[in-house]
């Protein structure tokens, strides 16, 4: 008896791909879920640089416009949630418009629970003279 437990290697592979396949899915569930937190991310930075544009151009857009036009362009995005903070600072005679905007994504990651990611982006806009 002892020569068959000393000797036989058959199935041995399964036991080790039972103990490797748990850890290796949920480091891919992981790296997907990762993934697509900072693709959404990536997506409101986007978004907000491309109001913030608009708002370079058109003197007369107030915070509000601002505001819905960056909602629009993420709504897609039910997941994410952020605020958008004002100030106006004179450098001169220019005007420009700091947008604070602070991004929070939840990723529920199985079995190890939930993660928060909170991600700044901060935009300088001069606004044109009206």
């Amino acid at each position: 008896m002892k020569r068959f437990f000393t000797h036989d290697t058959r199935g041995s592979t399964a036991v080790e791909f039972a103990f490797i396949a748990p850890i290796f899915i949920l480091l891919v569930v992981a790296a997907i879920l990762f993934g697509q937190a900072y693709y959404a991310l990536g997506s409101v930075q986007w978004a907000i640089e491309r109001t913030a544009r608009d708002l370079m151009v058109d003197g007369e857009l107030t915070e509000a416009e601002f505001e819905t036009r960056v909602r629009q362009l993420t709504d897609s995005l039910t997941a994410m949630n952020y605020t958008v903070a004002y100030q106006d600072v004179m450098y001169g005679e220019i005007r420009v418009t700091e947008i604070t905007t602070t991004l929070q994504y939840t990723i529920n990651v199985p079995v190890v629970g939930s993660y928060t990611l909170t991600y700044p982006v901060e935009v300088h806009s001069p606004r044109p003279v009206v």
